[in-house]
C-alpha cells in the first residue's frame, strides 16, 4: 500500500467521550519519517461539534499546510475516513459550514499541492495509520468536552 516514494502523510482524527476531539498526522519523504504532530484540536465550535472528523479535516490541513510551507508540489494522503476524499472531490456536497470551509481551504491550495487519495481501513494493522490514530487520540484526551449548552433560567 505504502509505495516509500515522494511525500506520503497518513492523518487520522479522535473524539474520546469526556475528552474532546484531537488529530494525529505523520509526513514521509521517500519512506522516512521527516514530520509528525498531533494534539487538541482549536477551541473552534465547528471543529469540536464535528467530533473525530473535526479532527480529521484538521489534519489534513495541517499536513497541508506543511506542504506548502515546504514548497511540496505533490503528496499521497492515506486516510480512513471516507469524507475527506469524497469533499475533496465533490463526490459530496459539503453542507456544514466546517466541510465548506475545508473545500475551500482545498481550492486555495489546489495550485500549490497536487494530493492523491488512498482510503485505507481503520484499526487493521496499517503501522503508519495506527501511529496518527494514537496521536489523535493522545490529543483528544488532553482536550476538555465543549460545556453543554445553557439553559434558560427559570423564572421562579
Amino acid at each position: 500500500m505504502y509505495r516509500g516514494k515522494g511525500i506520503e502523510i497518513d492523518v487520522d482524527g479522535a473524539w474520546v467521550e469526556g475528552g474532546g476531539v484531537g488529530y494525529g498526522l505523520v509526513i514521509r519523504r521517500d519512506g522516512e519519517e521527516v514530520y509528525r504532530a498531533g494534539g487538541p484540536v482549536p477551541a473552534d465550535p465547528e471543529l469540536l461539534g464535528h467530533r473525530q472528523i473535526g479532527g480529521e479535516i484538521y489534519a489534513v490541513v495541517e499536513a497541508l499546510r506543511w506542504c506548502v510551507r515546504h514548497k511540496v508540489p505533490a503528496c499521497t494522503i492515506y486516510h480512513d475516513y471516507e469524507g475527506l476524499e469524497a469533499w475533496a472531490t465533490g463526490r459530496w456536497k459539503a453542507k456544514t459550514p466546517l466541510t465548506k470551509r475545508y473545500v475551500a481551504f482545498l481550492q486555495q491550495v489546489r495550485d500549490k499541492v497536487q494530493i492523491t487519495w488512498v482510503k485505507v481501513p481503520a484499526h487493521k494493522g496499517h503501522h503508519w495509520n495506527e501511529v496518527v490514530d494514537q496521536l489523535a487520540r493522545a490529543g483528544a484526551a488532553q482536550t476538555p468536552a465543549p460545556p453543554p449548552p445553557q439553559s434558560p433560567p427559570s423564572s421562579g
